[in-house]
């Protein structure tokens, strides 16, 4: 997608370094202990990967399925995501000092009359709960999905 818009930029600093904080971006067993209750990961340029989330309530149980299309160690990722059936692309970039990585989320489209106030408010709050929970979980093993959201956990 070139010219993208974005309609969410957040970011988070983790007490951790940037590796561990990549590889709980990245690979599926990390991934299931912060957002998804189940996940297919391909961290490459080009792979793909399946989220699902699986909550008390199945009617808010839902699969997000995409491709991966800027993987930089430690440093970058992007991949594709649908929302609203919308296509969009999610990036986060990481940057270390001192022992901490700042996670900056970009959530962008490029598709023409998006209504990108629908999709902020559809989706900050998520992201926000999701990047406060992945930092619970780098810092102090905690995962609040479950008493938060109702998720079911694995």
């Amino acid at each position: 997608m070139s010219n993208n818009t974005s309609f969410i930029k957040q970011d988070v600093t983790i007490k951790s370094p940037i590796n561990v904080v990549f590889k709980a971006l990245t690979e599926a067993e990390e991934l299931m202990k912060w957002f998804p209750t189940r996940v297919e990961s391909d961290p490459r340029s080009g792979g793909k990967f399946k989220f699902e989330w699986e909550f008390t309530d199945a009617s808010q149980n839902g699969t997000q399925e995409g491709e991966y299309v800027d993987v930089i160690p430690n440093e970058k990722l992007t991949y594709t995501w649908t929302a609203k059936s919308i296509p969009t692309l999610v990036t986060f970039v990481l940057t270390e000092s001192d022992g901490e990585t700042k996670v900056a989320l970009d959530h962008s489209t490029a598709q023409n009359g998006a209504d990108e106030k629908m999709l902020r408010d559809e989706h900050a709050d998520q992201w926000g709960f999701f990047l406060m929970n992945l930092k619970g979980y780098l810092e102090a093993g905690m995962d609040m999905r479950n008493e938060k959201l109702n998720q079911i956990t694995r």
